[in-house]
């Protein structure tokens, strides 16, 4: 990968599809294997769609911005939109046990964003900018 790539998709969930597509090629330029591939996918899918429904309450107005770009051995996803600010780092893992004992559905999106990648970074800037960057190292 020698640019920056991007893709800009309308805050919907249709458009998932797009990001997964989008992602998939990225990672295979750079050689991940296809474990590692659906992992990334799986992180920038849930990524997308807490954007989707928490930020942007299901607006397909809004947009959001994913650029890719491999700096030293590190695979950078950018993901940039307006709305709600929310940091993923913020959020504790919850208590397994204690999960399944309540027999829960959903809220494992970010622990398994954070055990799939190697680091998440999240940039909140007024008004209304947030940054949310998804890295995996190649090496």
């Amino acid at each position: 990968m020698s640019k920056d790539e991007k893709i800009i998709v309308h805050s919907s969930t249709k458009n998932l599809v797009l990001i997964r597509k989008f992602i998939e090629e990225q990672a295979l330029k750079l050689g991940f294997d296809e474990n590692v591939i659906n992992q990334i996918i799986l992180a920038v899918d849930e990524a997308c769609t807490n954007i989707m429904k928490y930020s942007h309450s299901f607006n397909e107005e809004n947009t959001i911005q994913i650029c890719t770009k491999l700096i030293g051995d590190d695979f950078k996803i950018q993901i940039k939109y307006n709305g709600k600010s929310f940091d993923p780092n913020n959020i504790q893992n919850p208590d397994m046990d204690e999960y399944f004992k309540s027999f829960r559905v959903g809220g494992l999106g970010i622990p398994m964003m954070k055990k799939f990648m190697n680091r998440i970074e999240y940039d909140y800037k007024i008004p209304d900018e947030n940054s949310l960057t998804l890295i995996k190292s190649i090496s």
